[in-house]
């Protein structure tokens, strides 16, 4: 696929290519990824890259999302790269040690738990002259072994990009640590003590008379954020994004081999005995997506009665948890399909609220008092307006109708809305649910499109 950029994003790039050492504070929906390696392609065209990248980023990002980029764009497609994230520790020993043995140049891919394993490794041999810190701002503890690891390398790296949406999501204090792996306290200071005291205020006090929060001092925040003007870019959606807009986001997730092992054999379990022949019923047609859905949603209600259920994996939970973290406190309306997939969701997000169709409770929705709302399209896809409350929504399951589909959409992305909305769809590599969310998009889902979408799910 050929890469258009917009004209934020060729500003973006620039800056990269500028700056050795640069902090690009980009809201999420805007293109950091497709920037970044942009910027690299061209620096590479140029003659100005040397040496590996290495690319730190979460693990469901460096398993699924790095790699998707680089093989989407035309210009970015032919790029070598190495996955160390998801991978057995002897499949990362041996990566390792190539990447010591050989001099092609290639872009290394990790999650950043692995940080201090790889600083221990190589040490004083660090290998890597580029690094890309994707969500930057998980590095803003300097107690983190994450942090410490990473400072301890970071004067050999010649080229370092840190890229958030959130660089201090609770205060600026959190600022200082990632500032300092971009240039080695230049601007905010050698140590976050002398920091603290330049620019921040203590509040109340521990009994043992420590401080127990910190305050920024008037008018800091504007010296900061001048300190850093050089080497960082911000943009926000709202200043580079047509009001309102709709950005589509899809999170792919993988199942380990041994879960993909028992989603084959809970698929023919309890799918093939729906097919008649070689041929699907029509009137099966739903089922057999709806059994689909459920594997891929990572539990599956194993009897007709609907009272067992088998749980089959957490991945889309996780990725749920990495989107409630990456919004800081925007509410978040979330989809769900199966009772099973509520009662999942309620276990592991206990502050969150479920939709109950009251007065009141869209109230609270609409003044911004619900973190997270958990809404069946079924009995939230039609009338009821939540474009006041928030702009994320977020399908943690799939429906297979498109009029609910875009009726739940159109409870957000309606009149009213001032902010772009944000539509995640969290799915199952290689399950029937990509077929099925392409088909959405294209507002083809009848029932022919819902046939051969179960029917290919099947021969796979």
């Amino acid at each position: 696929m050929k890469a258009i950029l917009h004209d934020y994003q060729r500003k973006a790039v620039d800056f990269i290519i500028n700056h050795t050492h640069s902090a690009l504070f980009l809201d999420m929906g805007l293109g950091k990824t497709l920037i970044t390696l942009t910027a690299f392609t061209e620096l590479a065209r140029r003659g100005k890259l040397s040496g590996n990248i290495l690319v730190i980023a979460p693990k469901r990002i460096a398993v699924n999302t790095w790699p998707d980029e680089i093989t989407k764009w035309e210009h970015t497609k032919n790029a070598s790269f190495v996955q160390l994230a998801g991978i057995s520790k002897k499949k990362r020993t041996e990566a390792f040690n190539e990447l010591l043995e050989t001099d092609k140049k290639k872009i290394y891919i990790i999650n950043r738990e692995l940080i201090p394993q790889l600083v221990d490794i190589f040490g004083e041999q660090w290998p890597f002259d580029n690094v890309v810190i994707d969500e930057l701002q998980s590095f803003k503890s300097y107690n983190s072994k994450r942090f410490k690891a990473l400072k301890k390398v970071a004067p050999k790296i010649k080229r370092l990009i840190g890229l958030t949406g959130t660089p201090a999501p609770n205060s600026l204090l959190e600022l200082w640590p990632q500032i300092y792996l971009l240039d080695n306290g230049a601007r905010l200071g050698k140590n976050i003590t002398a920091y603290r005291t330049e620019h921040f205020h203590p509040g109340r006090l521990t009994p043992q008379g420590y401080p127990y929060e910190w305050f920024i001092k008037d008018g800091h925040e504007d010296i900061i954020y001048d300190r850093i003007r050089d080497i960082a870019i911000s943009m926000t959606k709202e200043d580079y994004l047509t009001m309102p807009k709709l950005t589509t986001n899809i999170i792919t997730c993988d199942m380990s081999k041994s879960e993909r092992k028992v989603y084959d054999e809970l698929k023919k379990e309890k799918v093939l005995p729906l097919v008649d022949g070689s041929e699907i019923q029509a009137a099966n047609a739903a089922v057999l997506t709806s059994n689909l859905l459920q594997l891929s949603n990572g539990a599956i209600y194993a009897d007709d009665e609907n009272k067992q259920v088998i749980k089959l994996h957490d991945h889309k939970l996780d990725a749920l948890e990495e989107i409630i973290d990456g919004s800081q406190g925007q509410p978040i309306l979330c989809f769900y399909w199966f009772k099973h997939d509520l009662k999942r969701l309620q276990k592991r997000f206990p502050e969150a609220a479920t939709f109950n169709g009251k007065p009141e409770q869209m109230t609270a929705w609409n003044n911004g008092e619900i973190p997270v709302l958990f809404a069946q399209p079924a009995s939230a896809g039609h009338g009821l307006n939540f474009q006041h409350g928030g702009h994320i929504i977020v399908f943690f399951s799939l429906t297979w109708s498109l009029e609910l589909y875009e009726q739940s959409i159109a409870r957000v992305y309606r009149q009213g809305q001032t902010k772009p909305v944000i539509v995640h769809h969290i799915i199952m590599r290689n399950t029937v649910e990509k077929r099925i969310l392409e088909s959405l998009k294209d507002k083809k889902l009848n029932h022919d499109e819902l046939m051969h979408a179960v029917r290919a799910e099947l021969i796979n």
